[in-house]
């Protein structure tokens, strides 16, 4: 469905969104704190590696899946640090703390970014041979949309490299697919969490992305880095444990379905069927980064001197585990999808019998680029039907968000005479209106020869009997010396009419 038009834009937009801050898209993050239990010395950190900017890069998310929280007090610390600072929009709202068995995932979203439909535990954490913490589940909607929904499961796996662990791993994979295969068709959702996995290898990993019997439950990873990824070169960029000691694995991931890989709608802003760079980590195809990595540094600490984050974000993003093994955050950028935006009704007025006629119906693309900006808005993609006489042009049509509308112009048959009311079907992959429908009035009338009553085309005793008939029916249209009432000055107005001829 993408034209070319499409696919060079959105590379544009993909290179847009991952060299600046999350001024359009929808940015989702996740960061595993490190055991936090609200000490006030680990704020600032938080703050700057949050908001500050370095070289037009900046994390600055929209939704922010977090591990380790302490409590319930150490959450409503961390949702003012959110909101302390106005780079972060200020709008910051938590999702109800569940407490676990021990620490706990807990979401964070922008108000004016997203709503909270729901919370929920899809599995409780317990002892083995369950998974230590509860597997959470975030219904979300997207500001400005009914549909589609966005389903974010948090996760905190179990550590380690025993048989009981990645049992215990299993047990969480094979719960969370189970829950994702029970969501409506067409749900959009993504796994954001510390997985505390080496490799794609692992039998959890594999039932996370694995294709099975069933696929409505199955995740992929956008950036395509199957692999081992402990103590790898290869995976040097994505390493996201630990940055005050060594830099070795890719615990923190963000996983999605195939509906946020499907290149319509809400959807990755990147390019899923490409892997992820191995020489950059400014990949032009991917929005997800690894905040802070910038590939320099493995089994050792974190860069300090940073190409990506430079030394001030990558001192906070140091300090910020308060001294413990900690994590790099890890993000990627969600596209909203289009609007339709258009006329519901036009008026085409009379029309000549016989005369080419049509009317111009401004279409397309009313996504909020003050909110989203035009890259982080999908193209609109529309299609016409109409009933007759109503003839619109053929063929798919794409509009990008911030410019002014199409002017389509929708003709019509004018070979019947008569009024018409008729409907046209403006068809788009807008999810909350897929199917617009514009009402077309108007009237075809007899063209230079207001005797020819029954349209032939010629004045014969069937006009006549076709006034007649009018004038019987009491129809305004047999006044015709105009004084508003039927009366015998009409015959005599029509009669002089006939005479007059075409």
């Amino acid at each position: 469905m993408a034209s070319a038009r499409h696919a060079a834009r959105l590379a544009g937009a993909i290179v847009l969104a991952a060299a600046a801050p999350s001024i359009g898209q929808l940015r989702v993050g996740t960061w595993n704190l490190t055991d936090y239990r609200g000490e006030p010395g680990r704020d600032e950190h938080f703050r700057v590696a949050l908001f500050d900017e370095f070289e037009g890069r900046s994390f600055r998310p929209d939704v922010l899946v977090v591990q380790e929280m302490g409590s319930a007090s150490a959450a409503d610390r961390f949702l003012g640090i959110l909101n302390s600072d106005a780079r972060g929009g200020g709008d910051w709202v938590a999702a109800p703390y569940i407490d676990g068995p021990t620490t706990d995932t807990v979401l964070f979203y922008r108000a004016s970014r997203a709503s909270l439909r729901d919370t929920s535990v899809v599995s409780p954490g317990g002892a083995a041979p369950a998974h230590p913490r509860h597997l959470m589940r975030y219904d979300l909607a997207v500001f400005g949309y009914d549909e589609p929904r966005l389903v974010i499961y948090g996760t905190h796996m179990k550590a380690g490299t025993s048989s009981t662990d990645r049992d215990r791993r299993l047990a969480e994979a094979l719960a969370l697919r189970a829950d994702a295969r029970g969501l409506p068709a067409g749900t959009h959702f993504l796994l954001a969490g510390d997985l505390n996995m080496r490799g794609s290898d692992e039998f959890a990993y594999r039932e996370l992305v694995e294709s099975r019997a069933s696929n409505n439950g199955r995740l992929f990873d956008p950036i395509v880095s199957p692999g081992t990824w402990r103590d790898s070169s290869l995976f040097r960029f994505l390493h996201t444990q630990d940055p005050v000691d060594a830099m070795d694995d890719r615990f923190d991931q963000i996983l999605v379905n195939d509906d946020l890989i499907d290149g319509d709608g809400l959807d990755y802003l990147g390019d899923a069927t490409k892997r992820i760079s191995r020489t950059t980590f400014a990949d032009p195809d991917h929005s997800f980064r690894t905040w802070g990595n910038d590939g320099t540094t493995l089994d050792e600490p974190m860069a300090r001197d940073n190409a990506m984050v430079g030394r001030t974000i990558a001192r906070a993003l140091f300090l910020a585990p308060g001294g413990s093994l900690g994590h790099l955050p890890v993000f990627l950028d969600l596209r909203v999808p289009a609007k339709i935006g258009s006329l519901t009704s036009l008026d085409a007025g009379e029309i000549e019998r016989g005369a080419a006629a049509s009317v111009d119906l401004p279409v397309g693309n009313a996504g909020d680029v003050a909110r989203w900006s035009a890259a982080g808005i999908q193209d609109l993609v529309y299609s016409f039907q109409a009933d007759a006489p109503l003839q619109p042009p053929a063929g798919e049509f794409a509009d990008p968000a911030g410019g002014t509308l199409d002017l389509q112009a929708i003709a019509i048959d004018s070979a019947a005479l008569g009024p018409f009311d008729a409907e046209l079907r403006i068809l788009s992959n807008d999810p909350d209106e897929p199917v617009r429908v514009v009402r077309v009035v108007g009237e075809v009338v007899a063209a230079d020869c207001p005797a020819d009553i029954d349209g032939d085309g010629a004045l014969t005793l069937f006009d006549f009997l076709a006034f007649q008939n009018l004038f019987d029916a009491g129809d305004p249209r047999a006044d015709v010396d105009g004084d508003g009432a039927l009366t015998l000055f009409d015959f005599l107005a029509f009669q002089n009419l006939f005479d007059a001829g075409c």
